[in-house]
């Protein structure tokens, strides 16, 4: 590496999140070069260390994970991490920490937000991970400035789908750029902050380079609102006229939780919360992060744990929220008094089919699309950063690299500046105040993870098309992002010329 990185500028360098047909895995490298008092002077930090969703895919059996390969870099004199930033507490940007702490590596300290710590800590004690080898974790906020060597980070509040999700505004001597992590625009997240777009319009053309979170780009408009989906299970409830709601959510998505929650208490419905373990697990820890249902309910509707309470103290009007797939006649769930509304695309396929034998009607985001919390920006979200920023270099992360192929065109029009080149991982490219260059292509590597006893061991692995484009078919293949595209391009023009 340090035969690539030698002249003075930042270098940036995806390990994991720029994957040939995969979005996760997450770990980012950002290192300084500056020339200070005729010596150099290098500062090495990472954003993010999540894990590989589909580590079967890559073929080493009794795998528990994959992680991003950056044994390099902690081996490195030149370039070891000095810190590691941490946007948010989802497993695809935090959970390959305890991997390479069970595997024997020292990491730098950590900074994040406070709920990021305590998933972190969480995960430490489900891991046994000793408190000797456990990074120190600095808590950190909208607004806080850190300097590590010759970089300045400034936190910024992201809108997603759980608390104190941060970017950051890395300011180098050569240029800035703002990492946004995964982020929408909308200001009406409940019990936590939305993106701060104040921050933003005070940054106006002093920022460079968008490291953008282009997840969710390949749909037209904003992000759905928060609200709206509130409201969507309010209208939702109401024309069912059906006493027994099931909603079910994503364990590690605490705005589900909170939104189904708050349209039973509108609507005087009591609440069951139901699960599995590790539902329950985030459960409690977004009521020790400080959000009590029981104390939002103000004795209007009441609140239970599990199903260890007789169902007639409910008078049979309740919600459940939870993960359940497996019904088991638990609430005397019948066609004419029972409703489910399926929160997401792919995951509730068993409650599906549950109700289905049940007679049991049910509604989902196919037929109501804003039904599933987004955590992530759609096109105009980022048009819109694109106009308050002045049109700076966005470099695309947190989507396929077929998605980008697919955008250029499109962007071009709209005049948004991708570089020249879609970014992989372990591509290496040089920023400046004016370029966006890649210096570098290499293959990439996962580590698979496997344990024997406590002790955790990685299979190094070639970077390929894991299981094609099919992996994805369930949100967007190549052919349908082709389209889209098109598509909102064709639309564009034709409101141009009219």
């Amino acid at each position: 590496m340090s035969e690539q990185i030698t002249e003075t500028g930042l270098y940036w360098r995806p390990f994991g999140g720029n994957n040939t047909d995969q979005i996760s895995g997450h770990c980012y490298q950002y290192t300084d070069i500056t020339l200070q008092k005729e010596k150099i002077k290098k500062t090495t930090i990472l954003v993010d260390l999540g894990k590989f969703d589909n580590h079967q895919a890559l073929g080493i059996k009794n795998s528990v994970a994959a992680v991003p390969d950056i044994r390099s870099l902690l081996d490195s004199k030149q370039f070891r991490p000095e810190a590691l930033f941490l946007t948010h507490s989802h497993p695809d940007h935090l959970n390959g920490i305890v991997h390479y702490l069970k595997a024997g590596y020292r990491l730098p300290p950590i900074y994040g937000g406070r709920y990021t710590q305590m998933i972190l800590d969480n995960l430490y004690d489900e891991f046994a991970v000793p408190q000797s080898r456990r990074p120190t974790f600095k808590i950190i906020n909208d607004g806080s400035i850190i300097t590590i060597g010759n970089l300045t980070i400034e936190a910024i509040s992201s809108s997603h789908t759980c608390f104190d999700s941060l970017g950051f505004i890395i300011r180098s001597p050569h240029t800035t750029v703002y990492h946004t992590g995964d982020m929408k625009i909308d200001s009406s997240t409940y019990f936590r902050k939305p993106t701060n777009l104040r921050r933003l319009k005070e940054l106006s053309g002093d920022i460079n380079q968008v490291v953008a979170d282009f997840c969710a780009i390949t749909e037209n408009g904003y992000a759905v609102k928060e609200a709206r989906t509130y409201k969507k299970l309010i209208e939702l409830i109401k024309k069912s006229r059906k006493h027994k709601i099931f909603i079910p959510v994503y364990p590690t998505h605490p705005e589900m939780y909170i939104i189904a929650f708050l349209a039973a208490l509108k609507l005087r419905k009591n609440v069951i919360f139901y699960g599995n373990d590790d539902f329950h697990t985030y459960l409690k820890l977004i009521e020790e992060y400080g959000i009590s249902f029981k104390k939002l309910a103000e004795k209007r509707i009441k609140v239970y744990y599990g199903i260890s309470r007789p169902l007639d103290t409910l008078k049979n009007n309740f919600v459940v929220i939870g993960t359940f797939n497996d019904l088991s006649n638990h609430f005397g769930e019948t066609p004419h008094d029972s409703f489910g509304i399926i929160t997401a695309h792919t995951y509730f396929n068993p409650l599906k089919g549950q109700l289905n034998s049940r007679n049991i009607k049910f509604t989902d985001v196919i037929a109501h699309p804003e039904l599933q919390g987004y955590g992530h920006g759609f096109l105009n979200d980022y048009e819109y950063i694109n106009l308050i920023l002045k049109q700076p270099t966005f470099i695309p992360s947190h989507c396929p690299v077929y998605v980008i192929d697919s955008f250029r065109k499109l962007a071009d029009y709209i005049g948004m500046r991708l570089p020249a080149d879609t970014p992989h991982n372990n591509d290496i490219y040089r920023l400046t105040k004016d370029e966006c260059v890649k210096i570098h292509s290499a293959p990439a590597t996962w580590l698979v993870v496997n344990y024997n006893g406590e002790m955790a061991y990685f299979t190094e692995v070639w970077q390929k098309p894991t299981s094609g484009e099919g992996f994805l078919k369930r949100t967007i293949s190549a052919r349908r992002c082709r389209n889209k595209f098109n598509m909102y391009l064709h639309q564009r023009c034709r409101r141009r010329n009219s």
